[in-house]
């Protein structure tokens, strides 16, 4: 029976997490504008915004091995409300940024302050969350919640930012550094839900020894290499249509504010498909992820086609913007479900090293896939360069969900006992 603290740090924590995890998954009032103010207020170079960009992932795949430390050190909610400080310090130097070293700057602690954040995040709800069978369903839907809403919120801000920038460029940072310090404030509410003991206290020189054994763990987990690597491969496609999407349409002659408001639609309609996660899940089951990747990957393939076909037939345009709403519908329902995915069969020893070791490997997949897609953009049109991505990561998708196949989605009782050995069921009695 678990004492009446517990009980609170439980019902605290999973009803604050939606209402966190709403303004704080991205920087919201930043993303439409960040470009134009550091190109046209801060007078720097537009290339070197774009390659400082890129290398956000390298800075990110760097930071996950100290992130890891940080978390066991401090714990998952003193990790989270010092990564919400960095975040604030970016946003600060972003600001004051006028050259290309204080850029570099901005990028090293926006990257530490999400490795920091993306795994004790979910690392802190998974351990709120009672033992019980329902245990990946209550996570997926409490974080399913606060993505939906993050969409919603970011997509109104996307509007807003635009018509604001006009009036000073400085009011949509700003207004973008006040919710930081708002969920700065928001994050200190938290419940720790791992307490340390003395014995544990004591025992913290042996921490490096211990995230050797859990990342031993995971090179040996077929089901956690699994999830990783189709992890990898899903990032690297969604970085690359990140930049593509808006490219295509701007090659296509779409001006700057239709296209502010195409992306706002866009985010609703993924905030609104985040929703839907737990029915795809049940109608797919195992077949879920490779449903959510081919689908991707086809929108992405059949967008460039019509890219082509857009600039003698208007109709291609809005296609292209239905083929783009497909991709929104299936990462929307992507997000949450690859985090519970990877928090099933996890405890406190294991469930942050997971995310870490998650978050190292997209980094390098965000990494390489970008400079393919830089080099890819500088030879040809957005629209061959959308086709070609399209078939490498159809062939790459094969590969990752036959490696799967056999491998992830099977019932509890057909993984082995190594695969299972920190499924925090096993202490229901």
């Amino acid at each position: 029976m678990e004492d009446s603290n517990k009980i609170q740090m439980r019902k605290r924590n999973m009803k604050l997490f939606p209402i966190y995890k709403t303004l704080s998954w991205d920087y919201i009032f930043f993303y439409t504008v960040n470009f134009l103010f550091l190109t046209q207020v801060k007078n720097i170079n537009p290339a070197d915004v774009v390659l400082i960009d890129s290398f956000y992932y390298l800075f990110a795949m760097f930071s996950q091995i100290p992130a890891t430390f940080v978390i066991e050190f401090l714990g998952r909610k003193n990790s989270i409300i010092l990564g919400n400080i960095l975040s604030c310090i970016y946003m600060v130097v972003i600001i004051f940024s006028n050259n290309l070293f204080y850029l570099i700057i901005a990028e090293v602690l926006s990257a530490t302050a999400f490795a920091i954040k993306e795994s004790a995040e979910p690392g802190l709800l998974n351990e709120s969350i009672p033992p019980t069978k329902l245990k990946g369903k209550i996570f997926a839907k409490i974080n399913e919640k606060g993505m939906s809403r993050y969409y919603i919120i970011n997509a109104i801000s996307t509007i807003i930012a635009g018509i604001l920038y006009e009036v000073n460029p400085y009011i949509p940072i700003l207004l973008s550094l006040t919710i930081l310090m708002f969920t700065t404030l928001l994050s200190t509410l938290f419940i720790e839900p791992i307490k340390k003991t003395k014995k544990k206290k004591v025992q913290s020189t042996n921490q490096l020894k211990e995230i050797g054994e859990a990342f031993k763990f995971i090179l040996k987990s077929e089901r956690v290499k699994s999830l990783i690597l189709f992890a990898a491969v899903m990032k690297g496609i969604t970085s690359i249509l990140s930049n593509y999407e808006i490219s295509m349409l701007e090659e296509l002659e779409i001006s700057a504010s239709y296209l502010g408001i195409i992306f706002a639609m866009l985010g609703i309609i993924a905030g609104f498909a985040t929703k839907s996660q737990e029915k795809f899940h049940n109608q797919l089951r195992n077949k879920t992820l490779s449903a959510l990747g081919f689908s991707v990957v086809g929108a992405c393939f059949l967008a460039g086609i019509l890219g082509i076909i857009a600039k003698q037939y208007q109709i291609g345009i809005l296609l292209i913007i239905v083929f783009y709403a497909i991709k929104y519908i299936m990462v929307g329902m992507y997000d949450p479900l690859i985090e519970k995915y990877m928090s099933n069969f996890t405890n406190e020893e294991i469930d942050t090293k997971i995310f870490t070791a998650n978050n190292f490997l997209r980094g390098i997949s965000g990494a390489i896939f970008g400079i393919l897609a830089a080099f890819l953009l500088d030879r040809m049109e957005t629209a061959y360069c959308m086709i070609a991505v399209g078939v490498i990561f159809f062939i790459l998708m094969i590969l990752v969900c036959k490696f799967m196949k056999s491998r992830v989605g099977l019932k509890p009782e057909e993984y082995s006992k190594e695969e299972i050995k920190f499924d925090k069921m096993k202490q229901i009695v």
